[in-house]
């Protein structure tokens, strides 16, 4: 997502994707856009899930077309990994 055609970054922040808009930000002033500022701001205040701005963010790329190729979380399986973690070996008494 850049002005250059051709040319791709990775924004994986909130911080990233402010200074895109103000820096490298191709099209013109739009709602979208304002919404998306807006969403950005509310979220580093802890107001607004970072879910929430990311997806504002990526609707006002999609109407500056702007290919924006995001990646979402993994699919929960419902079941909890331990990373690493056993259970304590049991005591025989």
């Amino acid at each position: 997502m850049t002005r250059q055609l051709g040319k791709m970054k990775v924004i994986t922040s909130i911080m990233q994707a402010a200074e895109f808009i103000v820096n490298e930000w191709p099209g013109e002033e739009t709602e979208r856009l304002d919404i998306a500022k807006h969403a950005l701001l509310e979220c580093y205040d802890g107001k607004l899930s970072p879910g929430v701005a990311r997806m504002a963010f990526i609707e006002a790329a999609k109407e500056a077309d702007i290919y924006v190729e995001a990646v979402g979380r993994p699919v929960s399986t419902g079941k909890l990994e331990r990373w690493g973690k056993r259970k304590p070996a049991r005591r025989r008494a």
